[in-house]
């Protein structure tokens, strides 16, 4: 059973349990067990280390020297560390734009396919 199932109404974070002040609830039914950026803030990977995403992630620059001489800035890729915990809980996030939402995970997943799998119905 997943807490707060993505297409239900979820107003509160699934980590701390506090209402949301950054997401509607509207934004928050599309994501099973949302969580809120101040818990997002204290994530760390299993090597209790900052989470990476992006070119970080990819360990390169995000200026690179095209063969003209002019430098171009390389967007960031949506990639990055996986899964991550706050405060004991396994959480994985969904990468895109630049940026990222976490999710709790209630199933103690082993990849972000199985998460997908177990925490949404249309998977």
């Amino acid at each position: 059973m997943v807490e707060y199932p993505p297409g239900e109404p979820q107003e509160v974070c699934a980590i701390c349990g506090e209402p949301f002040e950054g997401y509607d609830p509207d934004f928050a039914s599309n994501y099973a067990n949302l969580v809120c950026d101040a818990c997002d803030e204290r994530a760390v990977t299993e090597e209790a280390a900052r989470p990476k995403h992006g070119n970080e992630y990819l360990d390169r620059d995000s200026i690179v020297e095209k063969e003209d001489g002019t430098n171009a800035i390389r967007l960031d890729p949506d990639v990055g560390d996986n899964p991550v915990f706050i405060d004991g809980e396994k959480c994985w996030r969904r990468y895109r734009f630049g940026g990222w939402i976490t999710r709790r995970d209630d199933h103690d997943c082993s990849s972000i396919e199985e998460f997908h799998e177990k925490h949404r119905d249309d998977f």
